[in-house]
């Protein structure tokens, strides 16, 4: 009789796949600053419209936002429950998103510095829990596993199906070796691994409202892949002025998985 294959350890293959993209967390003080740019404190697009058509929130009271930046999801959510804890951990994300209550009149959203690492056990629990956008950490299986336990009822988070449209192409276009960060398929198998039966959707492409600058393009392409040369330049820019309407880039779509479960034993 032929043997089984041996258990995947999606949690150590999820780590490894992390370190082979290189990647490092972005520290708090760094969206700090990014909430301070007028587009992140109240921007609105086709994704938010697209998670709350999908979150149920029938006979629901209390809602956990886990890396809730400025309120995009907190303060539409927070008119429909009785109380919304908006956890984050960048004090500049959560100093908007309490400006934005306080102007839009929504009193019954409490604010939490506080990242995956640190300890929740003073945050309450809730009915469901969300991450949005919000779970390309270091440990997923231990941050799903604290998401689960603080919902009472069910959980649901997003997470990329690939990388920004563009980025292959340009990896190959700079003949760089590049190395996509790990997608949906990780939480979706370590849900399994925890005994959840994960129900996934997928969010409609969103497409930024504005051009991609070719300055802006250049420079995400050195973070991308670290120093440009001259020739790198000019083929960035020969690509950029080729792109129908100078979209072809970095940022402008992104497909996320919208995956939910049940929670309750």
């Amino acid at each position: 009789m032929t043997a089984l294959p041996t258990a995947i350890d999606h949690a150590a293959r999820y780590r490894q796949h992390l370190a082979a993209c290189g990647y490092q967390a972005k520290p708090a003080t760094e969206w700090d600053a990014r909430a301070a740019q007028s587009s992140w404190r109240r921007r609105h697009d086709d994704y938010t419209e697209a998670f709350l058509a999908r979150l149920d929130l029938r006979n629901v009271a209390s809602v956990l936002d886990v890396g809730c930046g400025p309120g995009l999801l907190t303060l539409p959510i927070a008119r429909q429950v009785a109380e919304v804890h908006a956890l984050d951990y960048s004090a500049g994300m959560l100093a908007g998103l309490r400006a934005a209550a306080s102007a839009e009149g929504v009193h019954n959203v409490h604010s939490w510095q506080r990242s995956w690492e640190e300890d929740w056990d003073d945050i309450p629990n809730c009915d469901v829990a969300i991450a949005s956008r919000s779970l390309m950490v270091p440990d997923l299986a231990a941050a799903l596993a604290k998401l689960d336990g603080h919902a009472r009822q069910r959980a649901c988070i997003t997470f990329s199906t690939g990388p920004r449209s563009g980025v292959p192409e340009l990896a190959a276009l700079l003949g760089r070796h590049w190395t996509p960060m790990p997608d949906h398929r990780y939480p979706i198998n370590l849900l399994l691994d925890m005994g959840r039966e994960p129900h996934v959707d997928y969010l409609p492409v969103s497409v930024r409202d504005s051009s991609q600058d070719v300055d802006d393009l250049l420079r995400q392409a050195a973070g991308l892949f670290d120093a440009l040369d001259a020739r790198d330049e000019g083929r960035i820019r020969d690509w950029h002025a080729a792109s129908p309407s100078h979209r072809l880039g970095l940022a402008p779509t992104r497909r996320w998985a919208f995956i939910s479960w049940q929670t309750g034993d």
